[in-house]
């Protein structure tokens, strides 16, 4: 994830990027997903999103540093549950 001072994500890219550092801080044996999944996991949280939309908003969190890829494999940079555990309390 991008530093402090760093400007915070567009919105609709927020909106595609929640449901994939949510999906990981709900699974405790996976630490990444492939293209596939990120991409189904986008668009079950995001219906209105087209293909294109999708792609793009993943090559967006790709080049600007909040995923990275090893082999066929997409993991988040800076993984951050502790949001997901206090909106659940």
């Amino acid at each position: 994830m991008p530093s402090e001072g760093d400007p915070a994500l567009p919105d609709w890219i927020e909106n595609a990027y929640l449901p994939l550092e949510r999906y990981l801080c709900e699974q405790s044996d996976q630490d990444a997903f492939t293209h596939h999944q990120a991409t189904e996991l986008i668009a079950e949280a995001n219906p209105d999103f087209r293909d294109t939309d999708i792609d793009h908003a993943l090559n967006y969190l790709h080049n600007h540093g909040w995923l990275y890829k090893v082999d066929d494999l997409l993991f988040i940079t800076e993984l951050q549950c502790a949001k997901f555990e206090e909106s659940t309390e």
